[in-house]
């Protein structure tokens, strides 16, 4: 099967309000650790032959609100053993960084013919913090592609721009496009991408 994830109810709410799943979207929770949790739960019992990760990220310097990007890469932003000579984001035994495969990255952009393409950074904070290279921040991505990585899953990501890192009313400019705009952009990302994979 392919299984959709999301880390929030609020990012998977249309999709489950339509009843136009078939058990093939989970929710996770927010965080590293109920992510990887979750989606190890699921593959214990279930047969995945392909993850899709959908949901909402902090952007900066690229992008905008309401941009689709597809994410090439993913690493951790918040892990650190730098002191013992790993790579920023390194954890013993997975690569430093966990690379989307080409043709998942193709196959979604003939399906998201608008999206940006873009690294993410995965970390169990809210990014307010300024940054000035192109990146894609959120709090449960990393840890997908770790999982999928360990268990030789095809993963793919594909982010929503909720909110600009260091942008003015940052939290009430996050929720308006939560509860206004995010669910319906999720919901017709989860529909275009079923509808060709079917």
């Amino acid at each position: 099967m392919i299984l959709f994830v999301c880390a929030m109810q609020e990012e998977a709410h249309l999709i489950l309000e339509k009843s136009i799943y078939h058990n093939d979207l989970t929710i996770t929770g927010i965080g590293k650790t109920n992510a990887a949790m979750k989606l190890t739960e699921f593959i214990s019992t279930h047969q995945v032959d392909q993850i899709i990760n959908i949901g909402f990220a902090g952007g900066n310097v690229l992008y905008d609100i309401g941009d689709v990007v597809i994410i090439d890469q993913a690493r951790y932003h918040d892990f650190d053993l730098s002191f013992f000579g790993y790579d920023v984001g390194e954890v013993p035994g997975y690569p430093a960084i966990f690379k989307t495969d080409p043709f998942l990255i193709e196959q979604m952009q003939s399906i998201l013919k608008d999206a940006k393409l873009g690294t993410l950074y995965t970390g169990d904070q809210f990014m307010t913090k300024k940054l000035d290279h192109p990146s894609v921040f959120d709090m449960e991505g990393a840890s997908l592609y770790q999982v999928a990585w360990h268990y030789k899953i095809p993963i793919v990501s594909i982010k929503v721009i909720s909110d600009i890192i260091g942008m003015d009313k940052h939290y009430k400019k996050y929720k308006k496009f939560e509860q206004e705009e995010g669910a319906k952009l999720l919901l017709d990302i989860y529909l275009k991408v079923k509808e060709y994979l079917k």
